[in-house]
């Protein structure tokens, strides 16, 4: 639709607007105000039943319509945002859509009717001081997707959720971890070289692997009912207290 445009919204569909300070439709780089549409409907969430409806004149102003059957799904979603407990990727929308609005000296909001649902502080944010890069010892758990190199050290990429940490290690550690790739999930010890942007926001630039290990992929329900079993008591018989502390520490 041409931007501009009032009351274009279908009938009975709800509108949530992403309000953007610093710009106007006219002086708004296109590729910018793609990024912030793309953001925006991640923010949301339900593409299916989240629509492009206008971009309102003044101040940039993207403007979504929802269908009724995914009213409550998405006021539900930007709730969690706020409160910090929403999905990864609507997390990151946020994350993304306050980096742009900083690095675009902006600030935005999420609004819906007349309310207000959400702030982007975006400039008006508070600066941490850069930190680092420090090292320090830690562990990372996930699966091993990929090993390879031709020196004495080896590059090590492991998948944890939707994050890829990218290690080297060396030569001896690297033919053990191969024999893991694409299997279960592995714990390795060694030293992070970390750094903190002024964001606040903590980046892993290397991770050296000393060692690992494999993590058992028994469910917990199953752990449980292991554990249940051996400390039943024999038939006709009752479990002594104190047997049963010593088995479960030995568990």
């Amino acid at each position: 639709m041409l931007f501009g445009e009032q009351g274009a919204s279908m009938s009975g569909d709800d509108t949530y607007e992403l309000y953007i300070d610093a710009f106007t439709p006219a002086s708004i780089p296109m590729s910018r105000l793609a990024e912030y549409m793309a953001g925006f409907a991640v923010l949301l969430g339900h593409e299916e039943h989240v629509h492009f409806d206008q971009l309102k004149s003044g101040s940039v102003t993207v403007v979504s319509r929802v269908e009724p059957v995914a009213w409550n799904k998405v006021q539900r979603r930007l709730d969690e945002v706020r409160f910090g407990t929403g999905p990864k990727a609507a997390m990151d929308a946020f994350r993304q859509i306050d980096e742009n609005l900083a690095a675009d000296n902006a600030v935005g909001r999420v609004v819906h009717g007349k309310a207000r649902v959400m702030e982007f502080p975006g400039r008006n944010r508070p600066v941490e001081s850069s930190v680092g890069p420090i090292v320090q010892p830690g562990t990372l758990d996930g699966e091993v997707i990929q090993v390879g190199g031709r020196d004495e050290t080896i590059n090590i990429h492991i998948k944890a959720g939707d994050d890829i940490h990218h290690c080297i290690t060396t030569k001896m550690i690297a033919r053990h971890l191969a024999q893991h790739i694409f299997g279960a999930p592995v714990r390795v010890h060694g030293r992070g070289t970390w750094s903190r942007a002024e964001s606040g926001g903590w980046k892993l630039h290397r991770f050296d692997i000393e060692s690992f290990e494999t993590l058992d992929e028994t469910p917990l329900s199953k752990m449980f009912e292991g554990l249940r079993a051996r400390l039943a008591p024999s038939e006709g018989g009752r479990l002594n207290p104190t047997d049963m502390l010593s088995q479960l520490r030995e568990e």
